[in-house]
């Protein structure tokens, strides 16, 4: 499921929140993904209570009830498909602007709603810079028969997806293992902890192509805001869809509006500005 907790005393939602502000304070209830020796509070990681100011309003709103949920999926593995848990609601800034505020085992990210067009169907736009680079290459597309033949390595990567979310400091933990940057180094980042897990799990990615191919594919960075892959990252650019259900997310505070995807075969890629697709399989 998308919250932290879904049993025991520390167990909440936002249709059921918690009484106090201490239930967010990872320090204490999520210990696992902060670096070792941090001796101070982290409400939802961050460092700074104001940075988290959003998320402190969503969970007010919740307390008052007056959220507005437009998306929810608990996580499965079904018919050689994964799906990852993520939860969206209606929620405006302190800025007093219209947006989505995405929820995922103890990650949050922001947007505006104008940004993401077809949220409410049940699709997520991911935008990418790739600078002056004259060519966007993406591996994944329509299954070949060279995929069906890679059958065992994608249960065995499927599964392996499974296990990472079905624990929320894990999976926390996870999605920034290939974060480094200033705003994330009181948290468990620059691990690449996932490496070790998929070697662990029977996952070649230093030999086979295909797998490798795959690795590179799901650790590829997407950001849920058009601005990120057009002034930061541009200027040529790519917008891509996929199921909401097919994202991971950063934390607010690790930046750029970050995302990811589980399962690259399942991204469409809807517009190009200043370069050519090759779609890679």
């Amino acid at each position: 499921m998308p919250w932290l907790a879904t049993e025991g005393p520390l167990a909440y939602t936002p249709e059921s929140p918690p009484a106090r502000d201490s239930a967010f304070q990872y320090g204490w209830v999520l210990p696992q993904v902060m670096r070792p020796g941090l001796r101070r509070h982290v409400y939802f990681g961050a460092l700074h209570r104001d940075d988290a100011r959003d998320v402190f309003a969503f969970w007010r709103d919740a307390r008052r009830g007056v959220i507005q949920r437009v998306a929810y999926h608990e996580g499965r593995l079904v018919g050689g498909r994964i799906e990852a848990p993520i939860a969206v609601y209606r929620h405006t800034s302190w800025l007093g602007d219209s947006g989505y505020l995405f929820v995922q085992h103890g990650s949050y990210q922001w947007v505006p709603v104008e940004e993401q067009p077809e949220l409410e169907a049940g699709y997520v736009h991911l935008h990418r810079g790739i600078g002056d680079a004259k060519a966007y290459r993406f591996w994944g597309g329509a299954r070949t028969e060279a995929d069906a033949r890679n059958a065992t390595a994608w249960d065995r990567y499927i599964a392996l997806q499974f296990e990472v979310l079905s624990r929320s400091d894990v999976s926390f933990n996870s999605i920034h293992d290939r974060a480094k940057r200033c705003e994330t180094g009181h948290i468990r980042d620059d691990t690449w902890m996932t490496d070790a897990l998929a070697t662990e799990r029977g996952l070649d990615l230093a030999h086979d192509p295909w797998t490798r191919a795959l690795w590179g594919a799901v650790h590829q960075s997407f950001s849920l805001r058009r601005q990120m892959s057009e002034h930061k990252f541009g200027p040529h650019r790519v917008v891509c869809r996929t199921p909401l259900c097919n994202v991971r997310i950063t934390t607010f505070f690790a930046g750029e509006h970050e995302a990811r995807v589980v399962d690259p075969f399942r991204v469409e890629l809807l517009e190009a500005f200043g370069c050519e697709v090759r779609v890679e399989g």
